[in-house]
């Protein structure tokens, strides 16, 4: 999609990678990219042939969240609009119907792990940066980092990295579940191409109700939640999904693929 100036959208048949494109500055998310990443996140919506979203940055990060150079030239109620919009945004990114992939190197601070927080899977490497500075900037977080951040990590942890404000590792955002697997920076590319085959293995309706399941039911309470894993729309007759399952071809594909992926198991 070539109307983008700050981002790069690209489409390879059932996966689609977004790129934010400013490494000058660490991919720091001004008013013009901010939006760009909107519409770019609007268009996976839209594509029901998406499967695998895939979310990076240019060069050797990923995004340092806002770009504080703007805030000056912010006037009246602007502010207000632009944290809406970032609001917006990471919403529409967790109720995407793809998996979503953020592959992490660099700085990952700010609106940048915020970012991290919806999508379903995060791939890091073992240089990588994380932080919620903002309270050193006189702001406060804008995208989920006083309200999501404390339901991966808690309450304790949450305060600490928003109130201190200092970087820590990606082993321990690993520790702290903001990280599904630290690598080294030339396996970073090669760890999402693996894990992006994997999942393009699973039956896509399959996937979908899991996901949505996932993402809806982890707040509700039990009774609620449970509703969620009732099968509300059977697979069609004869459809392609329960056709493999009955041979066992595609099954036993699927598990040679996955059953030792990111195992711990000897």
């Amino acid at each position: 999609m070539s109307e983008f100036k700050k981002l790069l959208f690209e489409r390879n048949d059932t996966v689609t990678t977004i790129t934010l494109n400013r490494p000058e500055v660490h991919n720091a998310l001004d008013r013009e990219l901010s939006t760009e990443l909107k519409q770019a996140i609007l268009a996976v919506r839209d594509d029901r042939e998406c499967r695998i979203m895939v979310l990076r940055g240019a060069g050797d990060t990923f995004c340092a969240g806002d770009d504080i150079k703007e805030f000056n030239e912010w006037r009246g109620d602007e502010s207000y609009w632009q944290v809406r919009l970032y609001q917006e945004t990471v919403q529409l990114i967790e109720d995407l119907t793809p998996i979503t992939i953020a592959a992490v190197d660099g700085v990952c601070t700010g609106g940048g792990l915020e970012l991290t927080l919806v999508c379903d899977f995060v791939v890091a490497t073992d240089r990588s940066r994380w932080g919620m500075p903002e309270i050193d900037w006189d702001i406060t977080p804008g995208w989920g980092g006083t309200s999501r951040l404390p339901r991966f990590a808690g309450r304790r942890k949450a305060k600490e990295w928003n109130l201190i404000g200092q970087l820590f590792s990606a082993h321990t955002a690993e520790r702290y579940n903001l990280v599904n697997r630290v690598v080294a920076p030339e396996q970073l590319g090669p760890e999402v191409e693996s894990l992006t085959e994997v999942m393009l293995r699973k039956h896509p309706m399959t996937t979908r109700r899991t996901k949505f399941i996932l993402t809806k039911g982890v707040d509700l309470p039990i009774a609620g939640a449970l509703a969620f894993e009732v099968p509300i729309m059977p697979y069609a007759r004869g459809s392609s999904g329960l056709k493999d399952f009955k041979s066992g071809d595609a099954r036993k594909e699927r598990r040679k693929l996955s059953q030792h992926f990111w195992s711990d198991l000897a």
